[in-house]
């Protein structure tokens, strides 16, 4: 008979009080672990089942079938690939045996993690409407991966609630430049004529 999968109930995981969690007095210190790939909700599962407090920050996604038209709710990951969880060194090598990590990364700074992560979670668990991505800072170059301006690269010229993308003519000296959401740029490694 197959061991039954331990159910989370994910949406209220989302409105969490921050203090519970990510709670004061546990035993052991805050590690990230980098999942594997679309990992996160079962290394929850099987920590939970070692007994080892985890914190998964998570939000609502709502989607639409390309095929059908269908919306539909998920909860996700707000870092994907990632999970905080806390534990003794010794119960550390447990969680390594559920073959769901890729790789673990020490903190430094317990107190500054745990401070961060109780803002993340005030903030999921009000229920406002957030930006998410990767931080971004005036001159990182970046590419719009959605949108009727897919594919341009750019440098981030100004931060505000949408990021002013500029796009330069450097034969010319001369550039122009478009506000575009945060959802919709990543991250890029300047190209090679940057450097010039």
């Amino acid at each position: 008979m197959p061991t039954p999968v331990h159910s989370i109930d994910w949406a209220a995981a989302i409105a969490t009080d921050p203090m519970i969690a990510v709670p004061d007095g546990l035993p052991g210190r805050w590690w990230v672990a980098h999942t594997k790939p679309r990992n996160e909700k079962a290394l929850a599962r099987d920590l939970e089942m070692l007994g080892l407090h985890y914190y998964l920050p998570l939000r609502s996604k709502m989607t639409r079938s390309r095929r059908t038209g269908r919306r539909s709710q998920s909860i996700i990951p707000v870092f994907p690939g990632y999970l905080f969880f806390n534990s003794e060194d010794d119960r550390r090598a447990a969680a390594a045996t559920t073959n769901r990590i890729a790789g673990t990364l020490v903190v430094a700074d317990q107190t500054a993690l745990v401070r961060e992560l109780r803002q993340v979670q005030k903030l999921l668990s009000s229920g406002a409407e957030f930006n998410w991505g990767p931080s971004l800072s005036v001159g990182d170059w970046v590419r719009v991966v959605s949108g009727p301006l897919l594919g341009l690269e750019g440098i981030v010229q100004r931060r505000l609630t949408r990021m002013r993308l500029v796009l330069n003519v450097n034969m010319l000296s001369q550039s122009v430049s478009i506000e575009v959401p945060q959802d919709c740029i990543e991250k890029i490694t300047p190209p090679d004529f940057a450097a010039i």
